[in-house]
C-alpha cells in the first residue's frame, strides 16, 4: 500500500516580485505600470525590524565620488517626484547636505563632470548657516540632498494598482526549468504551495543568495548590523539640521528625522557581521551595541553643538552588502536578481525597479550602470577598489 505525498497547491501568475522591500515594491511598482500581474511574496511584513528598508528617515543625496551614481541618483530624483505625483504624498523634503572630510576633490570632480549642482563652504560659513553643525574645515553643499519619508514611500509602493503584496509569505526555493519559474512557498498544514511564473525577482536582501544557492553564481551573502542613535536639538526644529556626511573611517552621517523631531547618526559600515540565523532572532538583533552607541554619542558631541550627544533611542539597521559596494543587478535564467544595496541603495529605489522591470523583459541596463551591478565581476575580479587603498568601495 503506497501512501500518497503531501497535496500541492499550485497557482500561475505572471511574475513573482521575492522581498517587500523598497526595491522589491519599486520592481513591482515598474511592471504593474507596464501592464504585467505582479504577485509580491514577503516572508514578514513590509518595513518589519529586520527590513533594510524599516524605519522613517533615509537620506536622499547627488554627492558621489563616482559621476556615474552621480547621474544615476539625478534620474532617481526625478522618478521620486513621479511618484510623488501619482500618490499625492510628499516624500523626498528638500535640506541641503553639508559634506566634509577627506578627500573632497575626489566629490567636487565627480559631481562637476555630472553637472549636479555644488558649492564650497568654509567652516565660518557652515556655522553661520547651519549653526547646529560644526566643521573643523572647508565643506562641500549640496542644495538638492535631503531627506526621503522611508515609510511613507513603502506605504505609497505597496498601494500601486496591479501589484498584489503577499505577507507573511516565505519563499524556500526557486527552481527554474527553462521555461517557468516554480516559487515553492513555505509548507503549511495543508500541504505544499507552489506559484507558477514566467519570471522571478528576487530581493530579499541577505535572503537572496540563499534563495539562489543552487544557480552557481558566485554571490554570498554578507549582512552587517549597523547601530543607529536619535539624538535631540538643544534648541529650535530638527528641519534647521541639514543633512551631513563625515567622510572619515568610518563615515559618520546624520539628518534630520522630523517625523520624531529627533536628528538620526549612524557610522556608515562599523556594525559587526550577523548571521541569517540571527536576523531572524529579532530580540537579539534588536539591542544596541554598546560601543557604537558610545562612539555615536562622541562623534555627536565633536560635530553636532546644537543637539545633546546622548541618544534618547537607538535601533539597528540591516545592510545587504557586496564586496565592492555597487549593486546586483542581473539575470540568470528566468531568475532576476536585485541585491547588494549595501547600505546606499534606498535613495535609487525608484531607478532600479525600472532596471529590473527591463531585466524581466531583455532591455539592457541603464547607461550609467555599465557592467558594474552585473554577477560577472565577482567571478572575473573586477571589483573596484577604492582611491585610498582602503578596501571595497562602500558610498553611505
Amino acid at each position: 500500500m503506497t501512501t500518497a505525498g503531501p497535496e500541492v497547491h499550485r497557482s500561475d501568475v505572471e511574475f513573482v516580485v521575492v522581498g517587500g522591500g523598497v526595491l522589491g515594491l519599486s520592481a513591482a511598482r515598474s511592471l504593474a505600470r507596464r501592464g504585467r500581474q505582479v504577485v509580491v511574496c514577503e516572508q514578514a511584513t513590509v518595513g518589519h525590524g529586520m527590513s533594510g528598508s524599516k524605519g522613517s528617515a533615509r537620506i536622499f543625496r547627488l554627492g558621489y565620488d563616482d559621476p556615474g551614481y552621480v547621474r544615476l541618483a539625478m534620474a532617481a530624483q526625478r522618478l521620486w517626484r513621479q511618484l510623488e505625483a501619482e500618490s499625492e504624498t510628499a516624500l523626498v523634503t528638500t535640506t541641503g547636505q553639508v559634506t566634509f572630510g577627506d578627500d573632497l576633490e575626489v566629490l567636487v570632480g565627480a559631481m562637476a563632470e555630472a553637472g549636479a549642482p555644488h558649492e564650497p563652504m568654509t567652516a565660518d560659513e557652515v556655522a553661520a548657516r547651519f549653526p547646529g553643525l560644526s566643521v573643523p574645515t572647508t565643506a562641500v553643499f549640496e542644495p538638492q540632498s535631503g531627506v526621503i519619508a522611508a515609510a511613507d514611500c513603502l506605504a505609497a509602493l505597496r498601494t500601486v494598482r496591479g501589484v498584489e503584496v503577499r505577507e507573511r509569505t516565505r519563499v524556500v526555493r526557486c527552481r527554474d526549468d527553462g521555461r517557468r519559474v516554480s516559487v515553492v512557498l513555505e509548507t503549511h498544514e495543508k500541504g505544499a504551495c507552489e506559484l507558477g511564473a514566467s519570471a522571478v525577482i528576487v530581493c530579499a536582501g541577505p535572503w537572496t543568495a540563499p534563495l539562489v544557492s543552487g544557480s552557481d553564481i558566485g554571490l554570498t551573502a554578507m549582512p552587517t548590523l549597523e547601530q543607529v542613535a536619535y539624538v535631540a536639538p538643544v534648541e529650535g526644529p530638527v528641519d534647521a539640521f541639514p543633512v551631513f556626511v563625515e567622510r572619515r573611517h568610518p563615515w559618520f552621517y546624520g539628518l534630520p528625522d522630523v517625523s520624531s523631531g529627533l536628528m538620526k547618526v549612524s557610522l556608515h559600515g562599523a556594525g559587526p557581521v550577523v548571521s541569517l540565523g540571527e536576523l531572524e532572532n529579532n530580540v537579539t538583533c534588536e539591542l544596541p551595541d554598546d560601543g557604537l552607541v558610545a562612539a555615536l554619542s562622541a562623534s555627536a558631541r565633536r560635530v553636532l553643538p546644537g543637539v545633546d550627544p546622548d541618544p534618547v533611542a537607538t535601533e539597528r539597521c540591516v545592510y545587504d552588502n557586496t564586496p565592492d559596494g555597487d549593486f546586483v543587478l542581473d539575470r540568470v535564467g528566468r531568475v532576476i536578481l536585485g541585491s547588494g544595496t549595501s547600505g546606499h541603495g534606498f535613495k535609487f529605489a525608484p531607478l532600479l525597479g525600472e532596471v529590473l522591470a527591463d531585466l524581466v523583459t531583455g532591455a539592457p541596463h541603464h547607461p550609467d550602470l555599465g557592467s558594474q551591478a552585473d554577477l560577472a565581476r565577482f567571478a572575473a575580479g573586477r571589483l573596484r577598489t577604492s582611491g585610498r587603498g582602503g578596501g571595497p568601495t562602500i558610498h553611505p
